[in-house]
């Protein structure tokens, strides 16, 4: 009896993907067809569209379209959205004028991302208000998620949060050592989360650590921090990690992704 009980648990942690670790997962761009929407990504926010790049297939977060459209972000919101959700998600429309700043795409093959590791090759195209390339991750049903991203206007890595139709920052690397990437040439950015323990690294350097669920510091000009950023107000700050991933990036910039990599722990 112990033993089919035990064969029954272990089914269970199969079904529900809870096994301890699993086989890295490569996105495979080679059968995507060139100036349509990605299979493998599903666009949410902003213009995303399969390019070619030397040859290789990738995927561009095209951010001519935003800049056409500023002066009403809300149009960049489009209905894959409510498919996603659900119309009846009015929490996500009540944020849909923050949430449209940030163009994102999920990961169609990833229902749920918790431990371990992702990465993806970027290279930085254009934009003049921003230059950010990022990774989505603990993306939540009302829209909320968290995101790692260089920005080449700053040069510099950063985590953040979005949560009540704002976005805040959690952790920025050293200023003090910039990131100066060639931006003719692919870069990886690579997190990894172990519990409440994150990082990130550029190229193989580190450029942030974090332990998830901390309690905020003081704000700037020693403020006092907004509510939003105490885990116990906002459940995307609280761990564990847990919710869908993608790809990330910020009004009107234009970027390339490929070789994006999951390996859950």
């Amino acid at each position: 009896m112990k033993v089919q009980r035990w064969t029954v648990a272990i089914g269970l942690m199969v079904g529900t993907g809870l096994m301890v670790a699993a086989a890295p997962q490569k996105i495979d761009l080679s059968k995507e067809r060139a100036g349509r929407a990605p299979d493998t990504f599903e666009p949410i926010v902003g213009s995303w569209v399969i390019a070619q790049d030397g040859g290789d297939n990738v995927v561009m977060v095209d951010g001519r379209p935003w800049v056409a459209s500023k002066d009403n972000p809300t149009k960049l919101l489009v209905q894959s959205a409510r498919k996603l959700y659900g119309t009846s998600n009015e929490e996500l429309m009540d944020n849909a004028k923050q949430f449209a700043y940030y163009p994102v795409a999920l990961l169609r093959s990833v229902q749920t991302f918790s431990n371990g590791t992702i990465s993806v090759k970027f290279k930085t195209v254009a934009g003049d208000a921003d230059r950010a390339s990022g990774i989505l991750f603990n993306v939540k049903p009302n829209g909320d998620w968290l995101a790692i991203r260089y920005n080449d206007t700053e040069n510099n890595v950063a985590l953040w949060e979005f949560h009540n139709g704002m976005r805040r920052p959690i952790k920025f690397s050293d200023r003090a050592k910039p990131f100066m990437l060639d931006r003719a040439a692919y870069h990886e950015l690579k997190m990894t989360v172990d519990g409440t323990k994150f990082n990130a690294w550029v190229d193989g350097v580190e450029a942030l650590d974090y332990t998830l669920g901390s309690e905020p510091g003081p704000g700037r000009n020693g403020a006092a921090p907004h509510p939003d950023m105490f885990p116990a107000n906002n459940p995307v700050l609280r761990p564990p990690v847990s919710g869908r991933i993608g790809l990330w990036a910020k009004t009107d910039s234009t970027s390339y992704f490929k070789d994006y990599i999951v390996e859950a722990k």
